[in-house]
Formats: C-alpha cells, structure tokens, sequence
C-alpha cells in the first residue's frame, strides 16, 4: 500500500525507522511499554518477509503510547502526539472515545445524580450495557461516582474566592479530574494539610489539565483546555500564587510538556536578551538567576524552535506558570526543610509499600513522599525501586476496551512485585494507578498526603 507524503502514516513510519534505527529500548521497555513491543515485532516481520508494515499497524503503533515518559527520547514522544493528531484529524474520533476523553463533562453529568448512576453503574445488565456503547471494557472497575464533588465542596468552602489577607504562602491548587470528581476525599485532605501548615489555600477555576484529549490526539480540545488553564494562572503567579498539584499527571504537564520549546521562542528571546547572533537557553528553567547558555543563532535557528504541541499559546506565559507549579509533596517538603513540619508517633507499626508513578518520576523532584512518610516513627516504608515499572492504567485508555489487556499486561511486573512485598497499606500519589491498583490487587490504596496529613502537626520554624 502506498502512502502519501503528507498523511500521517508516513509521521508513524518515521517514529518506527527513527527508533528501529537506534534499538536502545528494545530489552528495557518489554514489557513496560506497549508502543515498543508492537514497533520492534512488526519491524522484524518487515526485515524478514520484505512486506513493509501496514497501515492500520502503523497507527495500532502510536495508539498504544500513553505518554508515561519513561522512554528516554521526548521527541519520539512528540512525533506520536503529532501521528495520533494527524489521524483524528483525518479520521475522527469513535464516539465512544469523544465521550471519554472529555472527563470533565463525563463526570458533571454522571455527578448530576450521582447515586442513581452508581446503582445503574452495578446493575448488571445496565452497566454492561453502557461500557458497551461508551467503548469501556467490561471487566473494568467504575469507581462510584461521591455524592459531593471537589468544586461544589470548595466553593461551598469559599475556596473559589480570591484570598483578601496578605499571606506569606498562598497557593493555588490544582486538583486534576481524577481528584475532582472521584476521589474528592485526596484534595481534601491536602487542603486541610496545607491550611493547618499556615498556608492559604485558593481553589481556581480550572479545566482539565488536558493529557486526555492529548493522548487521543484530540488537539483542539487539549488546547482549549490548557489555554483556559494556563491564561488563569499565569494571572494568579503573576499575583504571588505558587501552583501545587497533587496529581502527579497534571504536575508533569504544566512544568514539562506545555512549557517545551518556549524558551526558544521569539518572546522569550527579547526577554532574555538573545540577538541576531545568539539564542539564550536557561541553564536552569525553573531558576533563570542561574543564567543562561549561548548558542550560535546561525548554527541552531532552524533546529531550536517553539514549534512544540502548545506553541499557540503565549510562551511566557506557559514558562511562568511552569516555574512557579510544584507536586504538592515537593511542596511539603520544603515546609519541612523550612522546619515548619513536625510528626506525630504513628502507632501502629503497619507496612507501607510506596509506588512513585511515572510522571512523578519524569519530574526528577527526588523523593519528598517517602522520605516525609519515614519520619513517622512506627511507620514501616519500602519504596518500590525501578525505573520502568508502571501500573499500566494510562487514564482513561486503561478503560478502553481495545486496551484493557495491554493495560493489565503492562503492570503485571509492578503487581508481581507488590505481592511479593505483601504490604499492609499500598501507598501511591497517583489517583490513576489507584484505580489499576483498586482492579487488580486486595490491598487498601491511600494517598501518601492522606498518610501524612494523619500524623502531621505544623512547627515552628527554628
């Protein structure tokens, strides 16, 4: 079958040649990464039949990547981002998956009549029925829908309301969907952290991060979203705010994939002081007291450009919100450092087993969790060590029925190893993993602020 040079087939194709070309990650991604496993059999079936990869593969291909991070190269990352773009905008999107990957909307209307839902959600036939026509599949666990979601508690609250004190710390939080409208108890509990440590809490407005639609290459609805995001707060950094998220996911996306490429931009470079002669690359992006590095404008104008996914949106504006956006346990463990931390005895001497999700990782922010969790004395704390282990839910593709084998095959290894360890509470940050964690394991799944947040007292500083 011959492809045109212009469809994304032939974008698919380069990822595959590019990373065939290169073979690093054939032994470390199997099988924590479906994309490799499918790129690597089909490009051997090519080399010894000579018949060239299919069409309909080449998509399967990037269909498969669910953005984790953990392969080493962010440009193969972006190059299946703009393949699986190029698809939905020539082909479209399933019904079911334009119903899923707006989570927003999906929950507010299931949270309308939220214990009507949950009733017909566990009755049998019903709910079968209608994972049948929203493409979920049917083995797959649906959370139950709570009764009060994140936004009407905090408004109820006053969360909503710009602070009218003058305050040393203030933050704005950024809950993420998975917080917001199923397990709205997690940034509850973090609210009541960060307020009992002093700190004054505004809950925004705010959309969907945006790594959803992302991931089903639905560009028009990542961009409203994140422009919605990104405008909001940049107003709010502006104002003194610092951004705290307790989803590991939305963290990752507001300091890493938004802001790529900025700094190359045309804005950024008047800002900086870059010249006809040279661009200006931050020796630190989240410190540029630390300086800057200068490249030969001539050698590397047509290689250092803002043509990343959100390059529509001002660069300044997703540069300074990155910069001031911090995961909420690095966050906590700077109040610590700053002696404002103090930890109760826990008692009971249970075994914790930590899991540090994939995007929390891609961050490179240490280990503020575990290394918080193990001064509560009579806490027992392994931390699951591995570079390449995951869940396998990837958000909502773990629903998928197309996916949902993939996504229990993915985390086999981490599930194997959580076993063996027999924990007594399985501690992750990511509300995505709990859900894979909630459909494979018999462990108890909490939050590691929920965990904290138990044991906490706020000190003063020395």
């Amino acid at each position: 079958m011959k492809i045109k040079n212009s469809a994304p087939e032939n974008k698919a194709r380069e990822v595959v040649e590019a990373c065939a070309d290169c073979d690093c990650c054939r032994p470390p991604m199997d099988p924590p990464c479906a994309v490799f496993e499918a790129l690597y059999r089909l490009w051997d079936q090519e080399k010894e039949t000579g018949e060239s990869i299919r069409a309909n593969a080449l998509r399967r291909i990037v269909d498969l990547c669910n953005f984790c991070a953990l392969c080493p190269c962010p440009n193969i990352r972006a190059d299946i981002i703009e393949a699986k773009t190029l698809f939905v905008a020539r082909d479209g999107l399933t019904p079911g998956v334009a119903l899923i990957e707006d989570v927003e909307r999906l929950a507010h209307a299931c949270g309308i009549f939220p214990r009507i839902v949950n009733r017909l959600l566990k009755n049998g036939p019903v709910g079968t029925m209608i994972k049948k026509g929203t493409g979920i599949q049917r083995q797959r666990q649906l959370p139950a829908f709570p009764a009060e979601s994140l936004d009407n508690w905090a408004k109820g609250r006053g969360l909503g309301e710009l602070p009218g004190i003058r305050a040393k710390r203030k933050v704005a939080y950024f809950a993420g969907c998975t917080g917001r409208f199923l397990f709205p108890e997690v940034p509850k509990t973090a609210v009541a952290l960060l307020e009992q440590l002093g700190v004054v809490v505004h809950f925004p407005e705010q959309r969907c991060c945006g790594m959803p639609p992302l991931l089903e290459g639905d560009r028009p609805l990542a961009l409203k979203f994140v422009r919605e995001n990104i405008n909001r707060m940049a107003e709010l950094v502006a104002d003194g705010f610092e951004i705290v998220c307790s989803c590991p996911t939305c963290a990752f996306l507001l300091r890493t994939v938004i802001p790529d490429r900025g700094v190359y931009s045309s804005e950024y470079q008047e800002w900086a002081g870059g010249d006809k002669d040279h661009i200006l690359v931050p020796v630190d992006a989240r410190d540029e007291t630390k300086g800057h590095i200068k490249l030969s404008r001539t050698i590397y104008r047509n290689v250092l450009k803002d043509d990343g996914i959100f390059v529509s949106i001002d660069p300044l504006a997703r540069i300074r919100v990155a910069q001031q956006t911090w995961d909420i346990g690095e966050y906590l463990f700077g109040l610590h450092r700053a002696g404002r931390l103090a930890f109760s005895d826990g008692g009971q001497n249970d075994r914790l087993v930590y899991f540090a999700p994939c995007h929390q990782r891609e961050q490179e922010i240490g280990t503020p969790y575990p290394e918080l969790m193990r001064l509560i004395f009579g806490i027992s704390l392994e931390q699951i060590d591995g570079q390449f282990y995951c869940c396998g839910m990837a958000g909502i593709m773990g629903f998928k029925k197309d996916f949902y084998d993939i996504s229990v095959q993915m985390g086999l290894p981490l599930m194997n190893k959580i076993r063996e360890l027999n924990p007594d509470v399985l501690v992750t940050d990511c509300l995505s993993c709990r859900l894979q964690f909630d459909q494979c394991l018999p462990y108890p799944v909490s939050h590691p602020i929920e965990i904290l947040h138990k044991f906490c007292s706020p000190s003063d500083p020395p």
